[in-house]
């Protein structure tokens, strides 16, 4: 495969399967030693793809790895697939309609979960899980890592992070794949709601990011800390990407990625809460 200005050129590898994707573009399978998915989106998602892998591999968080790629003139991201070994794999959003359907509408039990299945559904997930697992320590370990997940999605400002993108394999996450959502510009004070969900269904009852993670704060506000603690900044991680490249990346790529911004206020918001819920 060759190289064109920082973007692998795709255009030698056979198309083996075309998933359609429901918001517009697709993605491409190839074969060529290794399984390579080609997906179509802007340069700024693509940039986004990258830099949110990149912030994953600062806190320790299994990721595919992304490429810069075109297929056919067509921009988008390479990446590596997420079950190599073609392991079973389940996903969340598969674990709660089991649920969902063999317990919940069976009993008619009233029960948070939606067809939206909010992230704020923590308590319902931990029981569908169980019920899946029938294995306490596999539910625990699994919801401690829903937890960092969590805070990742306001790290990056990730509206896209919803329970059809996290799958487990052998009793753990796959690694994360999908970033082409993340730097939303009104994310915190405007947009509908913070994901791990589908869109379009009781969108009254859905609560801004920003209160969501002021209700986290006081019982996860050290995970948060621990996380933010981690992490470089904008330039730092970018240069990092740079090198993976091999090419300089063009400004215009990456003004829209509001990261800085994003942890100085959540540096803000959690010394506010902790103060208030632990003052001196």
């Amino acid at each position: 495969m060759q190289k064109e200005n920082g973007f692998i050129i795709l255009d030698d590898l056979k198309v083996s399967l075309t998933i359609p994707r429901d918001m517009g573009g697709e993605i491409l399978k190839f074969y060529k030693g290794e399984e390579l998915f080609f997906k179509s989106c802007n340069e700024a998602q693509a940039m986004s793809s990258l830099f949110g892998a990149e912030v994953c591999r600062e806190l320790g968080i299994p990721v595919v790895s992304f490429g810069l790629a075109k297929y056919k003139g067509i921009i988008g991201t390479v990446a590596t697939s997420f079950n190599p070994k073609h392991e079973k794999v389940v996903f969340l959003n598969q674990i709660l309609n089991k649920y969902y359907k063999e317990v919940i509408e069976k009993k008619k039990h009233k029960s948070y979960i939606t067809k939206a299945y909010d992230l704020y559904n923590l308590d319902d997930l931990s029981l569908a899980l169980l019920y899946y697992y029938h294995d306490e320590k596999i539910v625990r370990y699994l919801m401690q890592k829903l937890y960092v997940f969590f805070f990742l999605q306001f790290i990056l400002g990730d509206f896209d992070m919803h329970f059809e993108n996290l799958a487990i394999s052998n009793g753990d996450f796959v690694p994360l794949f999908d970033f082409d959502g993340c730097f939303k510009l009104d994310y915190y004070s405007n947009y509908r709601t913070i994901s791990l969900e589908k869109t379009g269904h009781d969108l009254e009852k859905r609560r801004k990011p920003i209160d969501v993670l002021e209700e986290m704060i006081p019982l996860y506000g050290d995970l948060l800390k621990n996380m933010l603690d981690k992490l470089s900044s904008k330039e730092e991680i970018l240069a990092k990407i740079e090198t993976q490249l091999g090419v300089s990346i063009h400004p215009n790529l990456t003004r829209h990625i509001k990261y800085d911004e994003y942890l100085d206020e959540l540096r803000e918001c959690l010394k506010e809460k902790q103060n208030r819920f632990c003052p001196k």
